[in-house]
C-alpha cells in the first residue's frame, strides 16, 4: 500500500538535519533496494531553504510504516516537528 510522508521541519532543525542525514539517507537507500521508496525530496520554502521532507513509501501495512519511522534519524534527533502520513493512490501513467 504506498503512502505519502510530509514532514515539516523543527524551525531551528537545520544543524540537527545535517548531523543525521547520511544516516537518514541510507536508510531510503535501504528501503529502495527493497522496492519501497517510491519518490520524494525535501520541501522549501519561498527562500529556497529546507523545511521538511515529502516521501512516496510502499509498504504492506501502516504499522510497518510506524516502525520503520520509530528508528528514523530525523525522528529521533528531532529534526521532523510534525508528521503527515496519508493513503495514497499512484498514478499509473504507462
Amino acid at each position: 500500500m504506498p503512502f505519502a510522508l510530509i514532514a515539516h521541519d523543527y524551525p531551528d532543525a537545520l544543524e540537527r538535519r545535517l548531523a543525521c542525514r547520511e544516516r537518514h539517507l541510507a536508510r531510503l537507500k535501504a528501503l529502495a533496494g527493497e522496492g519501497k521508496v517510491l519518490g520524494g525530496g525535501v520541501l522549501l520554502n519561498e527562500e529556497g531553504k529546507m523545511i521538511g521532507s515529502n516521501v512516496h513509501l510502499g509498504f504492506e501495512q501502516r504499522s510497518d510504516l510506524q516502525r520503520w519511522l520509530d528508528d528514523e534519524p530525523y525522528v529521533l534527533e528531532r529534526v521532523w516537528e510534525h508528521i503527515e502520513i496519508r493513503e495514497i493512490r499512484m498514478l499509473n501513467l504507462s
